[in-house]
């Protein structure tokens, strides 16, 4: 590309007036500004680009890699380029009308996303990640990073202190992505939708371009600012534009929280997985495993006390109470506990714990007669809650024979049944006895399976269920899964020092996510 075409006077001119005008130290200060404030929006940019993407793509490590990926790839080729670039035009007014062109850019990604996801989509869960993070934030990126090395020469008066200039504008740049990731992860998103964030992102770089111009020519590029209020007021109204369907939408510190409605069914999505999802028409689940769950009632009929690591919309504790049980629950998300009160109708009478699951058993000096492991992170469950200390640690919260149940969504077959053979010889390292089951048919390869651990016998007639959930419990008991010895000998042991459980479940990350895009798709878009 030809850099001369940034500019309005034909390029020979321009040549010859950046070669009458040598760099000028005093604007150092501007300089260094916005070294600091481009390193901080690199970062914003790169945290905020997963909540892009990932409630079409999910955030797992497939959606992070892409991210990471395209950040670092963008700004290797931007500093190359920006190297280049500074040699041959060493001007502030070079440095101030990329900036300009950052701001632009950014400011365009809240109006191209949903085209860019929509058309990424046939390339499949990991290239189609990887395409869209590329053609959203990638040119960002790469503007951002050709302005480091157009500073430093613009501030190095020669080769006596070119280092110390090169260190003080790495340094800055450094000190910015710093301020950029905290920003980002502990105020920015928690507070305002990713779209808001890009548009100050956007405001912040196109502020800066218009600064340097002034210092440059002491006037201000007025077609070029024009284009970016353009781009910056279709951003807002694009950013405005609701989807019928969606009923809330909330960005937390773990996740962009959604309540969907889709037909009969309203859905709680996580980073655009669905974690419940319940008939609109009565308030009951509408997933055959949360009514299996049940069948740990008749395990224990003269259970008092269930402790749910993971409250999910709520619909498992609330069915749970109305059989008589005092339900108490574990969420590390607030807004998971505020959305299910809102929109699915949970009234809890047990108490509420936000914190992490293994934190507060960890800390907890109660025990309980059932307890419920159905805690995921997008589209696997948090790997510290399946390893052999933790199973430990919650048989230890449980009262003698409790009764442990774990859901887990996972395909069955090959390796890529791997997961569940893991999740079993894992429970059978803390529990004597163990017994897993598909609760209900699976779809498109995948399935929930059940587990249940104690220290106890795990026998009891799917008829002596609650009346509602005897039907998918009798189902339920008819698919157990049995480990062949080969199977219990070649299936991996997690441990807290070694817990693969997301690469176990990769294979069914892919498949959820391309489930959930088929049937959820223009929600997910938007």
């Amino acid at each position: 590309m030809d850099p001369s075409r940034f500019y309005n006077a034909p390029c020979a001119r321009w040549r010859t007036s950046v070669k009458q005008q040598p760099p000028k130290i005093p604007t150092l200060p501007f300089l260094l500004t916005s070294l600091f404030l481009c390193g901080a929006s690199s970062l914003v940019l790169e945290i905020a680009g997963t909540r892009l993407i990932s409630p079409f793509y999910g955030s797992s490590i497939y959606t992070w890699s892409a991210l990471i990926t395209t950040t670092m790839v963008a700004l290797a080729c931007g500093y190359a380029w920006g190297g280049r670039l500074a040699d041959r035009y060493p001007h502030l007014t070079l440095f101030a009308r990329l900036l300009l062109a950052a701001g632009l850019t950014v400011a365009a990604v809240p109006i191209l996303r949903e085209a860019v996801l929509r058309a990424s989509a046939p390339l499949g869960v990991k290239l189609g990640a990887l395409a869209a993070a590329a053609v959203l934030v990638g040119p960002s990126l790469l503007l951002l990073g050709a302005l480091l090395p157009i500073a430093t020469r613009l501030t190095a008066t020669g080769a006596s202190d070119a280092g110390r200039r090169c260190g003080d504008a790495w340094a800055v740049s450094t000190a910015g992505s710093v301020l950029g990731a905290v920003l980002a992860g502990f105020v920015l998103i928690p507070l305002w939708p990713c779209s808001r964030i890009l548009l100050a992102t956007a405001a912040v770089l196109v502020a800066l371009g218009a600064w340097g111009s002034w210092l440059a020519a002491r006037r201000l590029p007025l077609g070029q600012m024009a284009a970016c209020a353009a781009c910056l007021t279709l951003a807002v109204r694009a950013a405005q534009i609701p989807h019928e369907t969606v009923r809330r939408r909330v960005e937390s510190l773990y996740g962009r929280i959604e309540v969907l409605d889709a037909g009969s069914k309203r859905y709680l999505l996580v980073n655009g997985t669905a974690q419940s999802v319940m008939e609109t028409a009565t308030g009951l689940s509408a997933a055959e495993y949360d009514r299996a769950i049940e069948w740990t009632l008749a395990l224990r009929p003269g259970a008092k006390r269930v402790l749910a690591l993971g409250l999910g919309a709520g619909l498992l504790p609330t069915a749970l109470e109305r059989e008589g049980l005092s339900v108490d629950a574990v969420e590390i998300d607030p807004e998971i506990v505020n959305v299910a009160r809102d929109f699915f109708g949970y009234a809890p009478k047990g108490r509420v714990q936000i914190a992490d699951a293994r934190a507060a058993l960890e800390t907890s000096v109660q025990r309980w007669d059932l307890m419920v492991l159905d805690a995921f992170s997008s589209e696997s469950p948090p790997s510290h809650l399946f390893t052999v200390e933790a199973f430990a640690r919650m048989r230890e919260s449980m009262s003698p024979d409790g009764v442990l149940a774990v859901n887990l969504v996972t395909t069955l077959e090959g390796s890529a049944g791997d997961a569940w053979r893991a999740t079993y010889q894992t429970l059978a390292q803390a529990f004597p006895h163990v017994r897993a089951f598909v609760a209900n048919v699976p779809t498109a390869g995948l399935a929930n399976v059940l587990f249940f651990a104690s220290t106890g016998p795990l026998d009891a007639p799917a008829s002596a269920s609650p009346a509602g959930a005897r039907a998918d419990a009798s189902a339920m008991l008819s698919r157990e899964l049995i480990l062949t010895q080969d199977e219990q000998d070649s299936a991996p042991v997690m441990t807290d020092d070694h817990a693969p459980l997301e690469s176990l479940l990769a294979g069914t990350a892919v498949r959820w996510r391309t489930l959930l895009q088929r049937d959820l798709s223009e929600a997910l878009l938007h």
